[in-house]
């Protein structure tokens, strides 16, 4: 009985180290779990700052096109009219040469 008492010692002792080694390792899991967070979040604002870049570099984009058809909208109404005018001319031309 004494050697079984013994033996049954012995293994709840090593069942304390285990348990003490499991603990350190939740421990450190848990760290090394803040700071994954820690960098996650880090990434996230990094990525949203990119995001807010890209943004502002479309809609500049965006507005140069826009300008752009604007002047050649405007310069082909410009051709147009100018066209008209030529093809006016033209015509009070021939009807005096009639």
């Amino acid at each position: 009985l004494k050697s079984e008492m013994g033996d049954l010692k012995s293994d709840v002792g090593s069942l304390k180290s285990e348990m003490g080694d499991l603990k350190s390792d939740v421990g450190s899991l848990k760290s090394e779990m803040g700071d994954l967070k820690s960098e996650m979040g880090s990434m996230k604002s990094e990525m949203h700052s990119r995001f807010d870049q890209v943004d502002h570099l479309l809609e500049g984009i965006g507005g140069q096109f826009e300008h752009q058809t604007s002047q050649r909208i405007a310069e082909g109404q410009a051709i147009s009219k100018e066209f008209i005018n030529i093809k006016s001319r033209i015509f009070d031309l021939e009807t005096k040469t009639m």
